[in-house]
């Protein structure tokens, strides 16, 4: 991920939610995905992830002002993937510098007893169907990391209206947490330019 900052934390963004009744009729994704594609490394402050965190639009990229490699779409986790640690990727609420307030990411490093998160990771989602309630969760983003540093985005099984199952954030919950760190993603706030005296 580059050269790690330490920033300044703002308030918490909540967990970003999807408002208005749904109907729970439409087709699962996650049931058709493809076996997950490896990638070099794990990568936070990708576009793709960016945007599947609502933190940019789509397409869009983040003012980090380094450029990142597109990450792959998330898929089902190979047979032959040996998770070592997973990297959770979420809104961050906002941070502070000299450039002013920054819509922000945090990265969290987990380690610990991972065959229970891929056991989780590898269940399939429910058949979408019923009234559903008013909100949806949007999960925070994942990568499965290996020995080697490799690291794969792996689909979040949901519920039959498309929420992400528990079962993958108690998995989270029990894994030991060993670093994070807070990046900027978006100016929202420019810093005010002193004003000169004449």
């Amino acid at each position: 991920m580059g050269v790690r900052a330490r920033w300044a934390v703002g308030l918490a963004l909540p967990v970003a939610l999807v408002a208005g009744l749904a109907s729970c009729s439409a087709p699962d994704p996650a049931s058709d995905a493809p076996t997950a594609v490896v990638a070099p490394a794990a990568d936070c402050l990708s576009a793709p992830v960016l945007a599947d965190l609502g933190l940019v639009a789509a397409g869009g990229a983040g003012e980090t002002g380094t450029p990142h490699a597109d990450a792959p779409e998330p898929g089902r986790v190979p047979d032959d993937f040996r998770a070592a640690s997973v990297v959770v990727c979420s809104p961050g609420g906002t941070l502070h510098d000299s450039s002013g307030t920054w819509v922000a990411l945090t990265a969290s490093w987990r380690e610990g007893d991972l065959a229970p998160l891929v056991a989780a990771l590898r269940r399939p989602s429910a058949p979408r169907g019923g009234t559903c309630s008013t909100a949806a969760v949007v999960p925070p983003a994942l990568w499965l990391v290996d020995a080697l540093g490799q690291a794969i985005r792996p689909v979040w099984p949901t519920d039959r209206c498309g929420s992400p199952q528990p079962a993958v954030s108690a998995a989270l919950d029990a894994l030991e947490e060993t670093d994070s760190e807070q990046y900027p993603v978006r100016l929202i706030a420019p810093a005010e330019t002193p004003t000169a005296r004449p």
